[in-house]
């Protein structure tokens, strides 16, 4: 089983980290534009002799909030947040850090006392914590639908981008957790579903980490898709297989002290076109139809007739590029339920070497 093997070294797990740097430059560079436009406003009100300080104070502001406020939420707070109810963790959120932004606006206002006077900034103090706190309340209400849609789901749904059906080309990579039933009966339901909920909080991380979009959770089954694109690209599909493999391995204590049992699981993927639109009216989601995401789910099937850890179809593997220390071994040729034509198949594995590259961000 994957998670039985010894622990592979993914240098290609630097991507969770690049992924945070690239949200943190993003916060910061959003802080400043918001801080410069607030300093503009609080600048103009004051006299265009304060107009260039009250900016770079703005600036200065918006920086730190997006950063400190940032640096929290990726690192410091973020498995708390995933244990508290929705909308506590919307409250707790703005009960922590609105003390928090009075700190950093009194810190910013004492160092920007030689250019504007006390009394000025000191009218300012309620006006910008009323400002902070209906930002931070704001602020995690968007984060509450991002843990609820995904980022590039809740950005698709708010663009309108599938609200008329087309056809896309899309990767479909099912994963399913071995021996569920047995684990279930052996530690108890209402344990199991605690192992679950831990199983996908571990696979959530390497998925994001790839630049894939959960689609949907059936069960103990977890459903991922990425755009196909480029042949490098398209390798990110393989690489997060590999990733989720390793973040399991390294959780394994965790999962052995609390349950006695380290999650195992198969996967399949395979690719080609669907037609992606929104459906619902009390609940909008963006739905893939097509024999593409039934013949994935065929592929997942094959992984577990065989045994085998990783099966994609040949159709896929060739529109990828193999990435660094992965090799692709041919099962031969099956014609899965309800097929007309049989289609070869492969099992992915590493390379003896062991040792994966980034090779696909």
């Amino acid at each position: 089983m994957s998670s039985a093997r010894t622990p592979v070294p993914l240098r290609g797990l630097g991507l969770a980290a690049h992924r945070r740097t690239r949200i943190m430059v993003w916060l910061a560079a959003t802080g400043m534009l918001a801080g410069a436009c607030v300093g503009l406003v609080r600048g103009a009100s004051l006299g265009p002799e304060y107009l260039a300080v009250a900016v770079l104070k703005g600036m200065a502001l918006g920086v730190l909030f997006a950063v400190t406020l940032g640096a929290l939420e990726l690192i410091a707070l973020r498995r708390l947040w995933r244990r508290l109810a929705l909308g506590w963790a919307i409250l707790a959120r703005t009960a922590l850090y609105a003390p928090l932004a009075l700190g950093v606006y009194l810190v910013v206002s004492a160092a920007f006392s030689s250019w504007i006077p006390w009394s000025f900034q000191r009218a300012m103090i309620l006006p910008s914590i009323g400002i902070a706190v209906a930002g931070l309340l704001a602020g995690s209400v968007m984060l509450a639908l991002v843990h609820l849609h995904g980022p590039r789901v809740l950005l698709n749904l708010l663009s309108g981008r599938y609200r008329r059906p087309f056809e896309e080309e899309r990767i479909f990579l099912f994963l399913d957790l071995a021996g569920s039933t047995t684990i279930a009966e052996r530690i108890g339901h209402l344990r199991y579903h605690s192992f679950l909920h831990d199983f996908i909080e571990d696979l959530e991380d390497p998925v994001l980490a790839h630049d894939g979009d959960v689609y949907q959770y059936v069960g103990d089954e977890a459903v991922v898709t990425w755009p196909l694109a480029d042949a490098r690209s398209n390798g990110r599909c393989l690489v997060c297989h590999f990733a989720i493999v390793d973040a399991i391995e390294r959780a394994r204590g965790r999962y052995e002290g609390a349950y006695g049992v380290v999650p195992s699981f198969r996967t399949g993927i395979h690719s080609g076109s669907v037609v992606a639109g929104e459906i619902g009216d009390q609940r909008k989601q963006i739905v893939f139809v097509g024999d593409v995401v039934n013949t994935a789910s065929r592929m997942q099937a094959q992984a577990r007739a065989l045994d085998k850890d990783l099966v994609i179809s040949g159709a896929l593997l060739a529109r990828i590029d193999l990435p660094p220390g992965i090799e692709a071994r041919s099962l031969g040729t099956v014609r899965p339920k309800g097929k007309e034509r049989a289609m070869e198949i492969f099992e992915v594995v590493l390379s003896t070497d062991r040792v994966m590259q980034p090779g696909c961000e």
